[in-house]
């Protein structure tokens, strides 16, 4: 077995690095709205140009890492490009079409409060797909629990908790997205390669991104030095982050590793304020963020 297997295999570095993973997601939907301000991004043509950008390159870095691993380009079959087809058109090219478009007008806080309905989603659709994997009573309860938090946020009212169907609505449907194409990956990806499957599936999601801007008239202003290094660090973050995720999930129980999700949130929510200036410290905001956050553990903690 070799060393980084060993490694991830240990549960207190799997934890620490899956807490790791999960924190720099959290930060992501802050970064983009601070990108969004760097390089002036003001319409849906610039916003797709430069998501699309983004996931190009993301996938052009697990597609050469798994080329140096290999010492080969990973080349696919016809029925499996299909397969990723599928994959990436759903759970990139159409999920991140809705969460920049929502970007555009939702607060980045709000984004990240509306991704714990990720725990929702995900359980109704292994639901109805798969039978072994139905809905228990503590998986309906993490996902009311969950529910009620998002509730709690937009009800509570206030201007950041303002719930618009352009933005905020627009986020919920990514995330619904989202889900069923993580879902879905279960039958479409099976027996592929992760790392090749997760570098086809933002690459081809980024491409339909691409098109989408250049339909659109997109184009990217120059946001300087700190705006090009965070458009970086975003791809890094798609690639990096999933490749390790990926091989946190391979190594150990589900359960050890994506209670950890509970994270995000809560680093988004710090990032939003740091980076962004968002008051993110009210209450409805942290009442929604401690019960999105509990319902994700009740979730995937075991009996």
């Amino acid at each position: 077995m070799s060393d980084y297997k060993k490694m991830i295999k240990k549960p207190v570095a799997a934890a620490l690095i899956a807490i790791g993973c999960q924190a720099l997601w959290g930060t992501v939907f802050p970064i983009i709205k601070r990108c969004y301000r760097l390089f002036s991004i003001n319409t849906i043509g610039e916003t797709y140009f430069f998501a699309g950008i983004r996931f190009i390159v993301a996938g052009l870095i697990l597609l050469s890492i798994a080329t140096l691993r290999d010492k080969k380009f990973p080349k696919v079959n016809i029925q499996t490009f299909f397969s990723l087809l599928i994959l990436g058109s759903i759970q990139t090219g159409l999920t991140y079409l809705l969460q920049f478009a929502a970007m555009l007008k939702a607060s980045s806080i709000n984004c990240s409060i509306l991704n714990g309905t990720f725990v929702i989603t995900s359980n109704v659709f292994a639901h109805i797909l798969f039978k072994d994997d139905k809905m228990t009573s503590r998986k309906m309860l993490g996902s009311v629990m969950a529910f009620l938090g998002v509730a709690f946020c937009f009800l509570y009212g206030g201007k950041l908790g303002k719930f618009s169907l352009d933005g905020e609505g627009l986020m919920f449907l990514s995330v619904t997205s989202f889900a069923l194409g993580s879902v879905l990956s279960r039958i479409l990806v099976k027996g592929t390669d992760p790392v090749v499957a997760s570098g086809y599936n933002l690459l081809i999601g980024g491409v339909e991104i691409f098109i989408a801007a250049l339909m659109n008239n997109g184009r990217l202003s120059n946001g300087g030095l700190e705006g090009f290094a965070l458009f970086f660090l975003l791809a890094l973050i798609s690639s990096v982050c999933l490749l390790v995720w990926t091989a946190l999930l391979k190594e150990n129980p589900a359960g050890r590793i994506t209670i950890y999700q509970c994270v995000n949130p809560i680093s988004g929510a710090i990032a939003a304020s740091l980076l962004l200036g968002e008051d993110v410290f009210q209450v409805k905001y942290i009442v929604a963020i401690v019960l999105v956050s509990t319902g994700i553990v009740v979730v995937n903690a075991k009996r």
